[in-house]
């Protein structure tokens, strides 16, 4: 009787025990601790936990998803940077849906160019140079074009900088239709060339406290040293997803010279997929290449502007040329939604330019022409060659501006105007009462654009560069309402 007894008392233990660990099982595990703005964040590890029964993530404020994006898992973040196998295969941290809800720290410690050197910064969410959105907007420009006070002359010079402690991970050559838009943009302007063996990639840089975010220069040409480092890959495999980013990459403080070119930037972060960055930036190329199932759309992509991640140290650079605010350089999704912009494929109907104060903010100066399309070309982003004003057309002698002046023409609407003879070194200088209107020449060399404006209203002037002698016929094209003059003028 006794050892029956003892039994059923061990036996009873045991049930007691086994139902303990049961409920234990059931519990979630979660983060002792958040993230805080000056931590340094690398990919998720595990550390110090504690046992509670729920987990709660705050998604990001400014993001209103078109679906619901699924339960985030707990995660805990630590600030020691861990080796390589931290990260996906496309370069960035691993698990990007734990990632998508982590409030970022400001990890933009220094400006990527020189804001002296600057004349307008267009705005986040505006209607600048061609629609450029992501997986929850759309028919909105997010990111941002910085227009030197001397476009042309800085076309190819402008010092560009790492804004973030990071890694260079891509490289990326122009390819498809339109990759040699700039070239033909530029050397219509100008009548130059560009310089030899000048690069106009783009460059992308994992930051080191946001490493579910790809930091993107478009148009420039970056160091030697870094593209030994990093093997140039193109769009079409970053948008089949066969890119891989650098085994090493190349190592950037802030604030280092990385490149020469154009200042557009753009902030991305990775909600999911593979973290492979891809050319998939507008609602057209969305549509079009989920239909053919290309792995560079699929993914859920979030576009930020850098001044929401900008230290108070980098943004007072832009204070020290003119009273603005952060909230100057950011159209918010709501007021964007109350005031939608119409889009035709991956262009607007109403391009902005760089005058209009609802697409751009004006630092300093006036710009020269405003090159800010993602092909580099002039031609469609609704940026004005030269200074707007309101009022009329200025006359023949302010255009020439105390210049010899060889030949000089006025009119509306379109017009194939009579050939003359240029003895010696000429420019023109076009002014218009709005647009579109286009400009070409014809001359020993055959026919090339020399201006071209889109729609908009106010005067603008546009000077070109020097060109050479020979017999010319120049040619207008644009609607009877529009009034322009035109001057030849011998080049001092």
């Amino acid at each position: 009787m006794l050892s029956k007894l003892i039994s059923l008392i061990i036996i009873s233990a045991s049930l007691i025990f086994l139902v303990g660990c049961g409920e234990s099982d059931q519990q979630e595990i979660v983060p002792t601790q958040k993230p805080s703005s000056a931590m340094v964040i690398s990919a998720p590890i595990s550390t110090t936990i504690a046992i509670k029964s729920t987990a709660t993530f705050e998604p990001a404020s400014d993001v209103t998803p078109t679906s619901p994006i699924s339960k985030v898992p707990t995660k805990v973040v630590d600030t020691v940077a861990k080796p390589r196998d931290e990260f996906g295969s496309g370069g960035l941290v691993k698990d990007l849906e734990s990632w998508a809800y982590i409030k970022l720290p400001k990890f933009i410690a220094a400006s990527h160019i020189k804001i002296s050197d600057i004349a307008h910064v267009s705005k986040f969410r505006s209607s600048a140079g061609h629609d450029f959105s992501d997986s929850f907007e759309a028919c909105c420009s997010m990111k941002h074009y910085f227009i030197p006070i001397d476009y042309y002359g800085a076309r190819f010079t402008q010092p560009i900088y790492s804004p973030v402690d990071g890694v260079v991970l891509y490289l990326s050559e122009p390819s498809g239709g339109h990759s040699d838009d700039w070239k033909i943009s530029y050397e219509e302007q100008t009548g130059k060339k560009p310089p030899v063996g000048y690069r106009d990639w783009n460059m992308y840089i994992r930051p080191d406290s946001a490493p579910n975010v790809w930091i993107t220069h478009m148009h420039v040409n970056p160091l030697d040293e870094i593209i030994k480092k990093v093997t140039p890959t193109n769009g079409q495999s970053m948008m089949m997803g066969l890119s891989k980013p650098a085994i090493e990459g190349y190592r950037v403080k802030a604030g280092d010279l990385i490149a020469h070119g154009l200042g557009e930037i753009i902030v991305k972060r990775h909600l999911d997929g593979n973290g492979i960055p891809s050319g998939c930036n507008s609602a057209d190329s969305r549509k079009k290449f989920l239909q053919r199932n290309l792995p560079g759309c699929k993914a859920k992509v979030q576009l930020h502007s850098i001044f929401e991640f900008m230290n108070d140290d980098v943004f007072s650079e832009y204070q020290k040329i003119t009273d603005v605010l952060r909230s100057d350089f950011i159209i918010t999704a709501e007021e964007r939604a109350g005031s939608l912009l119409v889009c035709k494929g991956e262009f607007f109907a109403e391009p902005g330019n760089a005058d209009d104060p609802a697409t751009y903010v004006k630092l300093q100066g006036s710009s020269s022409v405003s090159d800010t399309s993602s092909s580099g070309s002039s031609q469609t982003d609704g940026s004005l060659s030269k200074s707007e004003v309101k009022g009329s057309l200025p006359g023949f002698q302010a255009l020439a501006s105390g210049r010899e002046i060889i030949a000089s023409f006025e009119a509306s609407g379109s017009h194939m105007l009579s050939e003359f003879t240029v003895g010696k070194s000429y420019l023109l200088v076009i002014a218009a009462t709005g647009g579109p209107i286009k400009v070409s020449v014809e001359d020993d060399s055959g026919k090339r654009g020399i201006f071209s404006r889109p729609l908009g209203s106010g005067i603008s002037t546009y000077e070109t560069a020097q060109m050479e002698l020979g017999q010319i016929e120049v040619s207008v094209e644009t609607d009877k309402s529009i009034n322009w003059q035109i001057v030849v003028v011998e080049e001092v």
